[in-house]
Parts: C-alpha cells; sequence; structure tokens
C-alpha cells in the first residue's frame, strides 16, 4: 500500500558568494543599526532588572558574536564597500 512519491528536483545550496549578494541591499547603516540597537535595548532592559554583572559581560559576547560572524563571511560587508 505504499504509493510512490515522485522526487522533485532540488536546487543546489546557495554559495558564499550567492549568500552574500542576497543581503546587498542593506546599507551599511542599517549594518550598524542591526549592531547598535539590540545591544542599547539589552543594556537598557539589564539596568531595569538590576542585572550589573550581565551589563558588563553581554558587550563582550555580542562584540564576539558578531566578529565571529563577520569572520566567517569574510568580511564581506565591510569589503564590498571599499
Amino acid at each position: 500500500m505504499g504509493s510512490k512519491k515522485k522526487q522533485s528536483k532540488k536546487e543546489p545550496a546557495p554559495s558564499g558568494e550567492e549568500e552574500t549578494r542576497r543581503f546587498e541591499w542593506i546599507p551599511l547603516w542599517g549594518w550598524i543599526l542591526v549592531f547598535l540597537v539590540p545591544l542599547a535595548l539589552s543594556e537598557y532592559m539589564f539596568y531595569v532588572a538590576d542585572r550589573h554583572a550581565s551589563m558588563a559581560i553581554f558587550p563582550v559576547v555580542w562584540i564576539g558574536f558578531w566578529s565571529i560572524m563577520m569572520e566567517r563571511s569574510g568580511w564581506s560587508i565591510i569589503k564590498r564597500r571599499k
């Protein structure tokens, strides 16, 4: 009673270069906002909750996260602007 499913041809996964092109429309100031707005909101949240240790640790982790993401992408956000 098993029915055969038609196998659909899957498109190959996008390469790193195609992935970069998908986000080229975002200007540099947009990337700066993507970095700073969550950082500022988190710092405010930790301040209101009186979590001073988290206020000190979170920016270090946030900067580390973004530096790893930029390293993995080959710093494409900055390189394409030159």
